[in-house]
C-alpha cells in the first residue's frame, strides 16, 4: 500500500488505529478493501482468506461510526458467530483493544452468564443466544446500530441460516420501533458479513440484508500435501510420520478424525510413545465446554504438541501456530476439507497437510479434494470405455449445492421454533397471524403460516385466544418448563439437531469436575478411554460415572459413540470419475457375481433415490456404498429418464425416509403432513437431481478400470 494511501486511511481511523492496527504498522489487503466501504456507511459482504484480518476490518470502522466518545449507554454493535468456541476466542482477542477504547464487551452463549441489565457497547454471541435474549429482554437491542455476521457460509443453506434470517427481521422490527420512539439515532442498521469462501456472495447476502457491496480479496495460500496409506486399526504409519518432525523442524500438529471414537482411539495409540511427551490432547463435542477451553489454551501455549479433534476445531479459533494439519480419512465435503486444512500455518504462505487413507476410496476422495479438476491426460490413462446405446447425456454445470441436496428454499420447520420463541417474547404471551405474515415475508406465505398455526393448535401446542390470536397450549407450556432442565426434548431457541440419546456425565472422583457427557451406553464399562488415557470407573449413581486414573495393564475397550458416519455429498462424488482418468459424467458398468454394477457417483442422497426409482422398472439392488454404485440385472440398461412429477411424487410418498438425510431442522415432525412433504421435495432439489442423472454416460468398463473400481468397494 503506498505510504500516502496508508496515511489517508489511518487518518480516517483516529480512535481505532492505535487499538487495532498500530502494532502491525499497516493494514492487510482485506482491511484496505473493507474499511473505506464501512466508513462510508455501506453494507458489505467480505470474502477473504483465513487469517486476513477480517474481524478488525469490520469492527474498527463500525466502532468509528457508531461508538463515538460521547454516546448514550446501550448496545451499539452485535457480533454473531457460529459457535461458542469462536465467540470465546473472539472475546479473548478483542478484550484488549476494546478496553483501550473504553468500550464494554458482553459475551453471551449457553456456557456464559450475561446480565442484560447493564448493556455492553458490543455483544459477542450466537444466533441461538440472540433468540433467547429476544425472548427475555428484547429492549436490549433497541439502541443497536450495526451487526457483524462471522463465517456466514456456515449458516447459509442450513436451518440455522433460516433462523438467522428471521432473527434479523425481528431485530429490524425492534429497531424500527426504537426509531419511531426516538430511542436510537441510527435510522437504519448497518451490516457486515464475513466469509472465507462463498460461491455466490451477492445472492447469499441478499437473504440476510439489502444493498450489500461485495468485497473479494484473493491471496489464498498454496497447499503442500502428502498422502500416506495407513492400515485400518493401526497407528504405526502415523508414528513413523510424527518421527520425521524433528528433521523437518516442526513442533505442532492438529489431527482431524471423522468420528469421536477415532479421536480417542488414535490419541490413545499415540500417547504412550509420543514425541510430544504428555502434550497429547483430544477435542470433540462430548468433552465438557470448560475442559475444551482448557485444552484449547494448553494446546495453544505448548511449545510442542499434538491435538486429535473431530470437526469442533474446524473453525478459526486461535490455537497457536500449527506446522501441519493431519487428516485421518477424508471429510464428506470439500467445504469441510478446506475448513480443516485452513487451520494450519495461518500466518504463512503455505498450508501443509498430510492425508492418511485406509482404503482406495479414501485415497480417491483425498485426490478429489486436493485436485478437483485434473487433466484426463495426466491421469491413469485407462482405455476409453465403450458407451452404451443411447448413453449420451447433457452437460451439467457446477451448482453451489449447499447441504445434502443442494440449494433449497426456507425450511418451514424453522417457523415452528420461531413461533414458540415469539410467544415467549410477547408481552401479552400471544401472537397474531398478521404479525407472522410480516415477519416471514419472502420466506413463507400466509397460507403456509395459517396451516402451521392450525396444525400446532390441533396438537395442543397452541390454543386460540381472542379472535385472530394464539397463545401457548398445554404441550407448549410443558416445553417451556423443560427449558430449565439440562436436557430439554427441544430447545425453543435452537434449530441445531441434537442427539436424542440420554447423556450422562463423566466426573473426576477426586475433584467432582465434569469432564465429558457421553451416551448411556458407557454405563456397562469398568475401563474407559478418555482424552486418550485409560481411566477406571470407580462407581456410578445412575446419572454419572465417577472415574479415576488407571495404571493397570488391561486394554480399555474401544469407545462407543453414536455417529451417522460421513455423508458423501453429490459435489464430492461427481469428482471421482475424473480422478480415475475418465471424462466428467462417465458412469462405468462392470460385471459382478450377482449381475452388473453401475457406478453412478451421485453421492449418498441422490444415489439412494436413483436406486429406489430404478426398482420401479428393474430388479435393481444395493451393491456397495449407495453413493457410488448399485446392482443391475442387465448391462444394457438404457439411461434412466424420469420426469419431475414422477420424482416429486416418489419423494412425497417416501418423505419420512428422506427427512433424516436432509438438514430440515429438529422441528420438522411438528409440521402438517403436506408441509413436511414439501420441505423434503424442496431441499432434495428435483431439477438438480434430474440434471445430474441426465449428465451420466453409462459405459462398459474395460478390464483394468473394472479392477480399479472393484477396489473402491473395499
Amino acid at each position: 500500500m503506498p505510504h500516502a494511501d496508508l496515511l489517508a486511511l489511518k487518518a480516517r481511523l483516529p480512535r481505532t488505529w492505535p487499538a487495532f492496527f498500530e502494532r502491525y504498522g499497516s493494514f492487510s489487503a482485506t482491511q484496505v478493501a473493507t474499511i473505506p466501504a464501512l466508513l462510508d456507511g455501506a453494507n458489505v459482504i467480505v470474502c477473504a482468506p483465513t487469517a486476513s484480518g477480517k474481524t478488525a476490518a469490520a469492527l474498527a470502522p463500525l466502532i468509528e461510526r457508531h461508538c463515538p466518545p460521547e454516546r448514550t449507554p446501550g448496545l451499539r454493535i452485535l457480533y454473531l458467530a457460529p459457535t461458542r468456541a469462536l465467540v470465546n476466542d473472539l472475546a479473548a482477542r478483542l478484550a484488549e483493544p476494546l478496553a483501550a477504547l473504553g468500550l464494554t464487551l458482553g459475551v453471551k452463549t449457553g456456557d456464559t452468564a450475561f446480565r442484560p441489565q447493564r448493556s455492553p457497547d458490543l455483544l459477542l454471541t450466537t444466533p441461538e443466544s440472540v433468540d433467547s435474549l429476544l425472548s427475555t429482554n428484547a429492549r436490549l437491542f433497541a439502541p443497536l446500530h450495526a451487526l457483524v455476521i462471522d463465517e456466514l457460509h456456515l449458516f447459509d443453506g442450513t436451518p440455522r441460516g433460516d433462523q438467522l434470517r428471521v432473527l434479523l427481521n425481528r431485530l429490524r422490527r425492534i429497531h424500527a420501533y426504537a426509531v419511531g420512539q426516538g430511542h436510537t439515532a441510527a435510522l437504519s442498521l448497518q451490516y457486515a458479513a464475513l466469509s472465507a469462501t462463498l460461491d455466490a456472495p451477492e445472492a447469499t447476502a441478499a437473504r440476510y440484508f439489502e444493498m450489500a457491496r461485495v468485497i473479494r480479496v484473493g491471496g489464498e495460500r498454496s497447499i503442500s500435501a502428502e498422502q500416506f496409506a495407513i492400515a485400518p486399526g493401526s497407528s504405526s504409519e502415523l508414528h513413523a510420520y510424527l518421527a520425521t518432525f524433528r528433521a523437518r523442524g516442526w513442533r505442532k500438529a492438529l489431527v482431524f478424525c471423522n468420528s469421536r471414537a477415532e479421536v480417542e482411539a488414535y490419541a490413545a495409540a499415540i500417547r504412550p510413545a509420543s514425541p510430544f511427551g504428555h502434550d497429547v490432547y483430544t477435542h470433540y463435542s462430548n468433552i465438557d465446554p470448560q475442559r475444551r477451553r482448557e485444552i484449547e489454551q494448553q494446546f495453544a501455549q505448548a511449545a510442542a504438541a499434538i491435538c486429535f479433534s473431530s470437526s469442533t476445531l474446524e473453525l478459526g479459533i486461535d490455537i497457536g501456530t500449527i506446522d501441519v494439519i493431519i487428516l485421518i480419512g477424508p471429510p464428506g465435503s470439500t467445504a469441510s476439507f478446506l475448513q480443516r486444512i485452513g487451520r494450519g500455518n495461518r500466518r504463512g504462505s503455505i498450508t501443509r497437510v498430510a492425508c492418511f487413507y485406509r482404503t482406495e476410496l479414501e485415497r480417491l476422495l483425498f485426490a478429489a479434494h486436493l485436485n478437483p479438476h485434473p487433466s484426463p491426460l495426466a491421469a491413469t490413462g485407462h482405455p476409453h470405455p465403450s458407451p452404451l446405446p443411447g448413453g449420451e447425456g447433457t452437460g451439467l454445470s457446477s451448482p453451489s449445492g449447499r447441504g445434502a441436496g443442494g440449494e433449497g428454499g426456507f425450511r418451514p420447520a424453522v417457523a415452528i421454533q420461531q413461533i414458540f420463541s415469539l410467544i415467549k417474547q410477547s408481552p401479552t404471551a400471544a401472537l397474531r397471524l398478521a404479525e407472522l405474515v410480516e415477519l416471514f415475508a419472502g420466506m413463507l406465505t400466509s397460507d403456509d403460516l395459517a396451516e402451521i398455526v392450525g396444525g400446532l393448535t390441533q396438537r395442543a401446542y397452541l390454543q386460540a385466544g381472542r379472535p385472530g390470536e394464539w397463545r401457548a397450549g398445554p404441550r407448549l407450556n410443558t416445553l417451556f418448563d423443560e427449558q430449565a432442565t439440562k436436557q430439554p426434548s427441544y430447545s425453543i431457541w435452537s434449530n441445531i439437531q441434537n442427539s436424542s440419546a440420554r447423556l450422562i456425565d463423566i466426573r473426576d472422583q477426586n475433584t467432582g469436575q465434569v469432564l465429558a457427557s457421553v451416551d448411556s451406553l458407557w454405563f456397562d464399562r469398568d475401563l474407559l478411554t478418555l482424552e486418550g488415557r485409560p481411566v477406571s470407573v470407580e462407581w456410578s449413581d445412575g446419572e454419572a460415572l465417577w472415574i479415576n486414573s488407571y495404571s493397570g495393564s488391561s486394554v480399555a475397550p474401544p469407545p462407543i459413540y453414536r455417529s451417522t458416519g460421513q455423508f458423501l455429498s453429490y459435489e464430492l462424488a461427481r469428482l471421482l470419475p475424473e480422478q480415475l482418468g475418465l471424462a466428467a459424467g462417465t458412469a462405468p458398468i462392470t460385471a459382478s457375481a450377482e449381475g452388473w454394477r453401475w457406478f453412478h457417483f451421485l453421492g449418498d442422497l441422490y444415489g439412494r433415490a436413483a436406486l429406489d426409482l430404478l426398482r420401479y422398472r428393474v430388479a435393481a439392488r444395493e451393491h456397495g456404498p449407495s453413493g457410488l454404485c448399485l446392482g443391475l440385472p442387465d448391462e444394457h440398461l438404457p439411461p434412466p429418464m424420469w420426469t419431475e412429477p414422477q420424482v416429486t411424487q416418489y419423494l412425497r410418498d417416501k418423505h419420512r425416509q428422506y427427512e433424516p438425510l436432509l438438514d430440515l431442522g429438529p422441528f420438522q415432525q411438528f409440521l402438517p403432513a403436506a408441509l413436511r412433504r414439501r420441505a423434503v421435495v424442496e431441499q432434495f432439489n428435483v431439477p438438480r437431481f434430474l440434471a445430474a442423472v441426465a449428465a451420466l454416460r453409462p459405459v462398459v468398463a474395460p478390464e483394468a478400470l473394472a479392477a480399479e473400481l472393484d477396489e473402491l468397494l473395499g
